[in-house]
């Protein structure tokens, strides 16, 4: 799987589906042209991410990700149940054959999405946002603020 990079405009249809990019499902490594040019079901993992926005993941980023929680015993309470607690927030959803994913109702309402939302790629992960909030959490980018920006991630 490549890193995830970009910024995409979409919206939520009147069945709250959505469809990710081309190029993201490409550089998450989804196949979805299937023979004569029909597509091919997939699934993605959705879990109310940070600050309001939905993270999506590939099965094989998840396992990536959370490896380290196969160690976690049930002796260690606090753990284990931080755990239980975390894991149980995401949820499989599989594409129709037109490679759209129907965003469950309980996400659309903990990440306030509507209709206009943004997708963008965050290095192992997609992330969905509702514009509005969106546009709330990163306001304007002035070339000051690319320049802060640079800074603190010393690149």
């Amino acid at each position: 799987m490549s890193i995830l990079t970009g910024e995409y405009y979409h919206t939520v249809d009147a069945k709250n589906r959505i469809r990710i990019p081309s190029k993201l499902k490409a550089d998450m490594g989804i196949e979805c042209a299937g023979e004569e040019d029909e597509q091919k079901k997939f699934s993605l993992i959705f879990h109310t991410g940070t600050n309001k926005c939905l993270a999506v993941y590939t099965q094989e980023a998840v396992d990536k990700k959370f490896a380290f929680i196969k160690d976690i015993k049930e002796n260690e309470t606090e753990k284990y149940k931080a755990a239980r607690q975390y894991l149980r927030t995401f949820e499989s959803v599989e594409s129709d054959p037109q490679g759209r994913l129907v965003i469950p109702q309980k996400f659309k309402d903990q990440c306030s999405i509507k209709k206009d939302i943004i997708i963008c790629g965050m290095i192992d992960h997609v992330e969905i946002w509702d514009k509005d909030v969106y546009d709330d959490y990163f306001g304007v980018q002035t070339p000051e603020e690319m320049d802060r920006i640079v800074n603190i991630l010393g690149v």
